[in-house]
C-alpha cells in the first residue's frame, strides 16, 4: 500500500505488549511499521496502523523513526 508523503513511519525494533485503560490488548512486534501521529513525549509516541482508525501509544524506546520515502 502506498503511504502519503506527509506520513512519518516508525519501525518496531523490540516486541512489547500491554493492556490499555479500556482493556484493549496492545501488542507490537519487531519489523512492524506504524504511522507516527505524534511524539507525545520522550517515553510514549502516538501511532496507528496504516488504514486503521484507532490510534494507540507505543514506547518510543522500542521503535525507530524511518526516513521519509523519496517520491
Amino acid at each position: 500500500a502506498a503511504v502519503p508523503a506527509e506520513e512519518a513511519l516508525v519501525l518496531v525494533e523490540y516486541g512489547f505488549e500491554y493492556r490499555a485503560k479500556d482493556g484493549t490488548l496492545v501488542s507490537i512486534k519487531p519489523n512492524e511499521r506504524y504511522v507516527l501521529l505524534k511524539r507525545t513525549n520522550h517515553h510514549w509516541w502516538h501511532v496507528k496502523r496504516s488504514g486503521d482508525a484507532r490510534p494507540f501509544y507505543i514506547p518510543a524506546q522500542y521503535v525507530k523513526e524511518l526516513p521519509p520515502i523519496a517520491a
